[in-house]
């Protein structure tokens, strides 16, 4: 990765980390503030709806404290006891003490908010509030809830909650009614029972009081959240699929909304009020205030974030330059250059880059020359390395041969000779064709029979593709030597050269002898020797032709080829010596 990109992700990193993390933590924080907030809220609604709750249900009780405990009231419920209901007049004294009853209760109910109040005897009399073209209370003794209040002390209630009105002018304009029941009972008398009734309609009124523009939801239920009271007439009845006894508040999903639910307990009775508020009225309102603020804030650093990867990219396109130019150089092209302007320490270091591939091109040039002045320096002077003694032994034994018989064939001798030495002395080309190499290799292997009274057969196998390659003057010359001198044998010595081009490629030479060969440790010590030698360590031989060795063959091949020249040797002992030349077409610069 390029130090602009680390540099840009360093910075955006830099900038974004801290603002995601500012936003996460401050939703995280904000969040728990605001739901204790909001529920705080709610909880303090439901606290003054049960206060009006409250004075209702007081209503009530005062009203069933007063028939219960009150001495006038009593006196007037056991002279309505004493009525005898086959009396002749049962319907006088009945209608008379109706409106004593009615008298006395009248100064109380007046004040208090409208209630239906039933008065039933175990005689089957009763006193009603209402008529009852309306609703005969001896239904209620029908009702399956009746029993229970046999069951009940004196000062205890039993809340039925919430059922349909039994008043049927009310059916439409309040279809829903809550009552308690409870028994009374006093001394010397027979036991008699109290219901009274309350509106649904009127606890409505109460929540409608505090419902606000947040869409919040009142519900007046019983522990298990079946709901006695709300606003929407047809949820009453219905069961809320909560636990709203739990006194914390709960976040839940109501008609595939977020709300948040809290629960308050109602006076007089196991009841609860429960709130339900719309969890983004509440909450989502002040989160997205919070979140547009940071949003913005975001915006901002994206604006600022952006110029400053415009800044960070300008500072660095000198360095992106610098690093296409070493690029280009580490491609081989040393013309590369880093233009820039100004003084500073960048632009400084470009001039210093520059002038460092000035030099260094320079220094290339100049090795270029001194190396070429070497090798050809070299390449005279392995071609100048003729042994004085050979040409003296050769010239002596000539001139013995032709003393001492007349022989025509000598004339073919000096031929040889001095075509050899015609292509010694003619240095103007280092190269010559595969078929000059080869004519030279004729006469020196002729001259060589002759000098040591061998008889070496010389094979050539040769097509002729591969016989105009040029090759290196004399490079076979030590080769052919090294096989006539060392390996001598008891049978008749063979020499075979073989040669074939593979097109635009390589030239495949091989030299091989049938001559003693070498064992395998020898072997391997002549290649240890020959291909380990470097090219400045010459080694001089009074055995050879011009004195270089096989070694020196190698160095000088592969100072013209370079690593493109493969040289290998391979010797069985007994069998002879094979020495295989790849020759590439192009000679090393």
């Amino acid at each position: 990765m390029s130090l602009r990109m680390r540099l840009i992700i360093s910075v955006i990193l830099c900038i974004l980390l801290p603002w995601v993390s500012t936003y996460i933590v401050s939703n995280y924080f904000t969040k728990d503030v605001l739901e204790q907030r909001a529920a705080k809220q709610s909880d303090d609604d439901l606290r003054m709806i049960e206060l009006g709750i409250k004075n209702m249900f007081d209503d009530i009780m005062y009203t069933s404290n007063y028939i219960q405990f009150d001495t006038n009231m009593n006196q007037l419920l056991k002279s309505h006891k004493l009525i005898e209901a086959d009396s002749p007049n049962v319907k006088q004294e009945l209608a008379l003490n109706y409106n004593k009853i009615s008298n006395e209760l009248s100064g109380i109910t007046d004040l208090l908010m409208p209630l239906y109040i039933t008065i039933l005897f175990n005689d089957d009399l009763y006193y009603t509030n209402y008529s009852q073209i309306e609703f005969h209370p001896l239904h209620f003794k029908q009702k399956p809830w009746f029993e229970k209040l046999d069951h009940l002390s004196f000062y205890e209630s039993y809340w039925l909650g919430a059922h349909p009105t039994y008043i049927k002018s009310d059916r439409e304009t309040y279809p829903y009614l809550i009552t308690i029941g409870r028994r009374i009972q006093s001394a010397n008398s027979l036991n008699s029972y109290l219901i009274i009734s309350l509106k649904e309609n009127e606890i409505k009124k109460l929540f409608s009081q505090f419902q606000s523009e947040k869409r919040t939801k009142f519900y007046l239920t019983n522990k298990t959240g079946e709901i006695y009271s709300s606003l929407k007439t047809d949820e009453v009845g219905t069961i809320l699929p909560y636990d709203v006894t739990k006194s914390e508040y709960q976040i839940v999903y109501f008609e595939k909304e977020k709300h948040l639910l809290v629960s308050y307990p109602v006076s007089y009775s196991n009841w609860r009020l429960v709130s339900l508020v719309p969890y983004n009225d509440t909450i989502g309102s002040i989160n997205r205030v919070t979140r547009t603020t940071i949003l913005i804030q975001g915006g901002f650093l994206v604006l600022f974030l952006i110029g400053l990867i415009m800044l960070v990219r300008e500072f660095t396109k000198p360095i992106s330059r610098l690093h296409h130019v070493t690029t280009a150089i580490k491609h081989g092209d040393l013309t590369a250059r880093i233009h820039l302007s100004g003084s500073n320490d960048v632009a400084q270091l470009g001039h210093s880059f520059n002038h460092m591939l000035d030099t260094i091109e320079e220094m290339i040039e100049e090795i270029k020359i001194k190396e070429e002045a070497k090798r050809n320096a070299e390449l005279e002077m392995l071609q100048a390395q003729i042994n004085p003694h050979f040409l003296f032994n050769v010239l002596n034994a000539i001139r013995l041969k032709i003393k001492m018989d007349g022989n025509t064939g000598s004339a073919s001798l000096i031929y040889s000779l001095s075509a050899l030495l015609r292509m010694t002395i003619n240095r103007n080309n280092a190269f010559i064709s595969l078929e000059e190499e080869l004519t030279i290799v004729k006469h020196y292997v002729g001259l060589m029979n002759f000098r040591h009274q061998h008889d070496v057969e010389l094979e050539i196998d040769v097509n002729e593709a591969a016989s105009r390659f040029e090759v290196p003057r004399f490079f076979m010359q030590p080769i052919i030597e090294n096989a006539i001198i060392h390996g001598i044998n008891n049978r008749k010595q063979t020499i075979k050269i073989t040669a074939y081009e593979k097109i635009n490629t390589f030239l495949k030479l091989g030299i091989i002898d049938n001559g003693k060969g070498m064992d395998q440790l020898t072997l391997e010590r002549l290649q240890e020797k020959v291909f380990q030698t470097n090219s400045n360590d010459y080694v001089k031989s009074n055995k050879s032709f011009n004195g270089i060795g096989v070694q020196n063959v190698y160095q000088r091949m592969k100072l013209i080829y370079g690593e493109a020249f493969q040289m290998t040797i391979n010797s069985i002992e007994g069998e002879g010596t094979t020495i295989t030349f790849h020759i590439p077409v192009d000679k090393g610069e």
